[in-house]
Order: C-alpha cells, then structure tokens, then sequence
C-alpha cells in the first residue's frame, strides 16, 4: 500500500495545482503592484484589478498581502474603501504572526481608513493608533510619518486643531529623514500645519510654515513645488486682505506653472482676487480667458466654480440673463456630477457581476478538471491496486526461492561438515595407524642399537609381519604406502599429479613427513642419513613454495582439496 500512497501523492502535486489555480501568474502580479505603489499607485491600482480570483490563485499570505496592496492602491489613488473590510481579515493575519511589524503596522493604518471613510472616528483612532504602536518597531520613517500625518487629518477633522499641529509636526520631522522625495512629503506637512495656523488665527506662524515650504521647494529646484506653495501663499494673503501679495505669490506661482492643465484654475483664481480689488480692467480680462477656456476644464468641480463665479459676477453687473445661464449650466454640471457618481456605482456593480460570471465559469472549468482528477485517482489507485498485487506475488516467488537457497546452503553446509568430518576421521585413523608403525620403528632401533631392551630376531621379525604385512624390516616402505593408501585412497596419486616435480624419493618423504615421521624416522625407512633426510625436506619446501615455519601436513590437505 505505501506504493500507491506514494502514487497517488506524485499525482495530487501534479494535478492540484492545475486544478486549483486559475491564474497562476497572479503572484508576480501581486509583487509588481507592490512594487509600484509608492511611486505609480495608478498602475498598481490596474495590476491588482487584473488578479480576477486572488483566493483561488494566491497562497493564504499572498491573499493577505493582495487586501493591502489593494486598500492603498485605491486610497492613493482616491477611490472609495469603505467596503473593502477584508483588509480586517489581513489585519488580524498579520498580527496573530507577528512577524513583520511594518506590514502589521500597514495592515492597521489601511484599516483605520477604511473606519475613517465609514465615519467610525473611534475606530479609526484606535487603529491610527495600533499602526502608530507597531511602525514605531520599524526603521520606516515614511511609515512613521505617513501614520502621523493621518493621525493630524483625523484630529483636524474634528476641530482638534492642537492636536492636528503637533502630528503635522512630528510628521514632518519624519519626512525630512525619508530617503525618498522628502521636500515633496515634508512641503506636505507644512502646507497642512500653515492651513491650521490660520485657523487658530495665528497667521505668523501660518505664513512662516508656508514661507519655510517654500523655501524648501526652492532649495530642492522643485517649480511644481515652488508653484504649490506660492498658490498656498496666496489663498493666505488673500484670507487676511493683503491682495497685493495675495496677487504677487499667485502671479509667482502662475510663473512657475508648467501644466497647462492648470491654467483655467489660475484664471478664476486671478479673476476672484481681481474681483475683490475692483481691478475691472483685470477681472474683465481673467474672466473672458476663463470663459474661453471653460469648456475645456475637464474637472467637474472647478468647473462648476467657475459658472459660479460667473453667475455671481453677472448678478453683480445687473446681467440677471447670464446670469440665469451660468446659473442653469452650474445645475446641469451638478446634476452630471451626480449621474457620474450614480453611473460609478452602476459600473461597480457591473463589475461586481462580471466577476461572478467569471467566478461561475471558474467554478465550472473546476468541476471538469475536478471530473478528469477523479478519474486519474480512480485509474491510479486500480492501476496501484494491480502493481501492488503483483509485487506481492514477486515477493511470494522471491520468498519460496530464498527458502529453497536456504535449504541447498544448509544442505551443503551439512555435506561439508560431513566431508570434513570424514576427512578428520580418516586423518585420524591414518596418524592411528602410523603411530603404530612409528613405535615399532623405535622398537626395531632400540634392538640394532643393542640396548638393554632385547628382542630375538625372529620375535621381532613376527611382530614386523603382524604390523607391516611384510616379513622384514626392508618391505616396510610398501607396507606403509599401502596403508596409507587404504586409509586415504587416491590422496597420493593427487600429490603426485599435484608436484609432478617430487623425484621418487622425494615423493615418498612427503608421505612419510605428512603422517607425521620424523626425520630420523624417515631415514630408518628410506635406509638414507639424517642429514640427507633434512636436507631433501628442505629443498621439497622449496619447490612446492611452503615455509620452514608452516605446516606440511596443513599445506598438503589445503592444496588437495
């Protein structure tokens, strides 16, 4: 069965992700759109909206991460989060981690907005809050100063104008360290902390706040920021009545002005200041380029200021007929400016129904591959089933065959030790027999020697018969071959075949030093010296390549066999 558990385990890794991913290239998507959005949020907002089934095609983190990225990209890009409360989901991911306090601190301060554009100031707070808590952990002074700022917008929102100011400021102490752009985000932050010194009524500060952006946008030789904060500048001055420099920082920033987009709102800007300054002139002249250039403002908003404007100025001129147009053109512009939003949220929902048909189809496609996936494990498991089962009959096969290996190998274990044990046998019977001979040899030395012990010759000549076979002393040699032969048959005929080489006498003193003769023994037999004895044995050791120091006797029956 672990065969087709481990079948079964390569098929799901290669089918499941198949089946279970309907864009695979969504990941790089989602890191493209993370990469962007800090410098080109509109491009990100357009990666993220490509991810059609981000559930199905990220990984549970990756899904997390996309609810981020997707909250700022619509934030940045000033689209409505108030539904987008999946970023909770994210949020409370995250945290219960706790691994990357940034991207926790991301997931709180997204999630503030979302509180924020819901109107949950306290919620909002309290996750400003948290996001403050965690991106302190952090090196990311953007963050930082990005969660301060926020912080500044919600307590200004709600008249806590004290409060606003100290969060501008430690935002912007933050952003003058940013790596990245900090005139742009540190002129942010001033720009904010000059428009809540005026509504404290604190125009020095105001104007000192505005005048230190603008010198921050000089020293940079950034004109879009320099234009900026001139225009700033001028709303200031023409709030507290001094319209000259209110006029002088306004033409400054008009100077600087490179986006032509933003000349028919330096127009009505011109034409309001020259209005309160009763330059007729002037304002004749702003308020006929900002009539020419009316219809080609693509914002709703200043454009509607502007048929405003001009129905307030013709009210003043007694032109009560203009008036009535600009007026009725405002109302229209106001009524397509609702339609438009209407017709944002029918395109939303047409949207949200696209996705359900594209999320229905997928449901689809899944069904069918989860069809084809089922009918794989189906002929995988059978296909398993069958390997399996002839495994297992290989193994029984293999196993009968192990046993009867076992059985020859002990059976021929059991014949060797027979075969050894009859050769130890009959070596013993062989060294029994020829101890004999060996006494009956000293016996026959101690009579030619005349020693005290005496035999008659024709005792001893008896006893010889009785031993040998053979009636004297030099038949004795025959005697002991044939003996030999008889306890160990063919073993001599195999030395000979073996050490071709031995001479006759050679041969027979093989035999005699295998049973064990000594060499004066040997030289009784033989009727030759001693020395000649030992002298032949050593040369026979020479040929056959045996040490002095080895057994004969061992080195013959190892070569037999």
């Amino acid at each position: 069965m672990r065969v087709v558990v481990h079948i079964l385990c390569i098929v799901f890794c290669l089918l499941l992700p198949v089946a279970c991913n309907p864009q695979p290239e969504a990941p790089l998507l989602l890191q493209q759109a993370g990469g962007l959005i800090e410098c080109c949020p509109d491009s990100a907002i357009l990666l993220i909206d490509s991810i059609s089934y981000p559930e199905k095609s990220l990984r549970k983190k990756e899904y997390m991460q996309y609810h981020i990225i997707r909250v700022q990209a619509r934030y940045k890009n000033f689209c409505p989060i108030a539904e987008d409360t999946l970023i909770f989901a994210a949020r409370d991911y995250f945290t219960k981690q706790n691994k990357n306090p940034k991207q926790i601190a991301l997931a709180y301060f997204y999630s503030g907005c979302v509180y924020r554009e819901r109107r949950d100031t306290e919620w909002a707070m309290q996750h400003y809050k948290s996001a403050e808590h965690y991106a302190d952990k952090t090196t990311d002074v953007d963050l930082k100063g990005l969660v301060q700022y926020n912080i500044g917008n919600l307590f200004s929102e709600q008249g806590l104008h004290r409060q606003a100011l100290q969060q501008y400021q430690i935002a912007e102490e933050f952003f003058r360290q940013s790596p990245i752009h900090p005139q742009e985000k540190q002129t942010k932050c001033l720009s904010a902390i000059g428009r809540v010194h005026m509504l404290l009524e604190e125009q020095d500060h105001s104007f000192a706040a505005f005048h230190k952006g603008l010198d921050l946008a000089k020293s940079a030789s950034n004109t879009q920021l320099q234009s900026l904060l001139a225009q700033n500048l001028s709303v200031a001055y023409r709030e507290v009545g001094k319209y000259k420099s209110a006029k002088d920082y306004l033409m400054q920033s008009f100077l600087l002005n490179t986006d032509s987009t933003e000349l028919s709102r330096y127009y009505l800007n011109f034409a309001e200041l020259y209005s309160l300054t009763n330059q007729s002139d002037s304002l004749t002249f702003y308020r006929n380029k900002l009539i020419r250039h009316l219809n080609s403002i693509d914002d709703p908003y200043l454009k509607a200021s502007g048929y405003s404007f001009l129905g307030e100025e013709a009210m003043t001129n007694k032109d009560f007929v203009s008036a009535f147009n600009y007026q009725q053109k405002r109302t229209l512009l106001i009524e397509k400016i609702t339609q438009k939003q209407l017709e944002q949220s029918v395109y939303e929902v047409q949207q949200k129904y696209d996705f359900e048909l594209l999320q229905n189809k997928h449901a689809q496609d899944l069904i069918n591959r989860h069809r084809w996936i089922i009918g794989l494990l189906l002929f995988s498991i059978v296909g398993g089933a069958l390997f399996v089962a002839y495994i297992q009959t290989k193994r029984k096969q293999n196993s009968v065959i192990k046993e009867n290996l076992n059985t020859i190998r002990e059976m021929n274990r059991d014949l060797e030790a027979m075969v050894e044990q009859k050769n130890v046998d009959l070596r013993k019977e062989l060294l029994w027999r020829f101890d004999v001979a060996k006494k009956v040899m000293a016996l026959n030395e101690l009579t030619n020697k005349k020693n005290s012990f005496k035999m008659s010759d024709v005792l001893l000549g008896q006893f010889n018969h009785i031993v040998y076979g053979a009636s004297n002393i030099e038949e004795q040699w025959d005697a002991m071959f044939n003996a030999f032969n008889n306890a160990r048959p063919d073993y001599a005929d195999k030395i000979k075949k073996s050490f071709p080489e031995f001479t006759e006498n050679e041969f027979r003193i093989c035999i005699l030093t295998y049973v064990g003769f000594r060499i004066k023994e040997i030289a009784l037999i033989l009727n030759q010296t001693p020395n000649t004895i030992q002298t032949r044995r050593s040369e026979m050791r020479r040929k056959i390549g045996i040490a002095q120091r080895d057994n004969f006797a061992d080195f013959l029956d190892e070569k037999m066999k």
